[in-house]
């Protein structure tokens, strides 16, 4: 919803010629967190137009002189292409907050949206029952319970814990993918075995990309998948498909 409706709906079409097959709706970012590590690290003087404001930066910038090279030759500050904004091009990364807090999306966008995109719809950034049948009775053909990684609001409710009531609240309807939290094999076990269809592991494939590329996503889904089944052999469970909340102890006041 960044840089207004006309914005988006230029995206989706761009999506659509791509050949995407499946809209991925984030609705839990109305505003931009208040990420403190972003502000002891002078991102917004670092992302900003003044050079008098960078000069406390500078020294941790000169004795980094390969990293300062092959950032300068690969065009400095990347703008984010796939936000075009009419008549300004892509939009600048410094104006990500306050394009946030003019984008704020609503219910009803999703109805717009659902006639602009023909092909299956997600939401993303689900973590009550409510929210999960709205979504679904809109149009959404999946969710992902999802709180955007705990980093917008901090004592966020943690999406293994809001799972459950998403499941049961929709499992039968639509397909419930879980998000965040997902460091190890046996992660994606305890999301299956809580009831999720697939989770989604943003962190481990960025890490490894920004590591080595792509033969370091490569890596870091072949340390998940070999935990993964590691996992399985240790409980006894013969296949994916046999996971069952018989596997997971829980409190029984592990409740909202």
């Amino acid at each position: 919803m960044l840089g207004g409706r006309a914005a988006a709906e230029a995206a989706i079409e761009r999506a659509h010629h791509a050949g995407y097959s499946a809209l991925v709706i984030t609705v839990d970012t109305a505003v931009a967190g208040l990420r403190e590590r972003d502000l002891r690290n002078g991102m917004k003087e670092l992302l900003g137009s003044s050079l008098f404001a960078k000069i406390p930066f500078l020294p941790e910038i000169l004795a980094h002189p390969r990293w300062l090279a092959a950032f300068l030759t690969d065009g400095g500050v990347p703008k984010l292409r796939n936000i075009v904004i009419p008549g300004k091009g892509p939009m600048e990364l410094l104006d990500v907050s306050a394009a946030l807090a003019r984008a704020a999306i609503t219910w009803e966008d999703l109805h717009w949206i659902r006639k602009a995109w023909v092909g299956p719809i997600v939401v993303k950034g689900i973590l009550t029952a409510e929210d999960a049948k709205r979504a679904v009775d809109i149009g959404a053909e999946a969710v992902v319970v999802s709180n955007h990684g705990g980093r917008q609001l901090d004592s966020v409710f943690p999406t293994i814990c809001a799972l459950p009531e998403v499941v049961a609240a929709v499992g039968h309807q639509t397909e419930v993918m879980m998000d965040g939290g997902i460091r190890r094999g046996s992660d994606v076990i305890k999301a299956l075995c809580l009831g999720a269809r697939a989770v989604l592991i943003g962190r481990a494939y960025a890490y490894g990309m920004a590591a080595a590329g792509y033969p370091g996503i490569e890596r870091a889904i072949s340390i998940l998948r070999a935990d993964l089944e590691r996992t399985l052999r240790l409980l006894g469970c013969q296949t994916v498909s046999s996971l069952n909340p018989a596997y997971i102890t829980r409190p029984a006041d592990w409740r909202r």
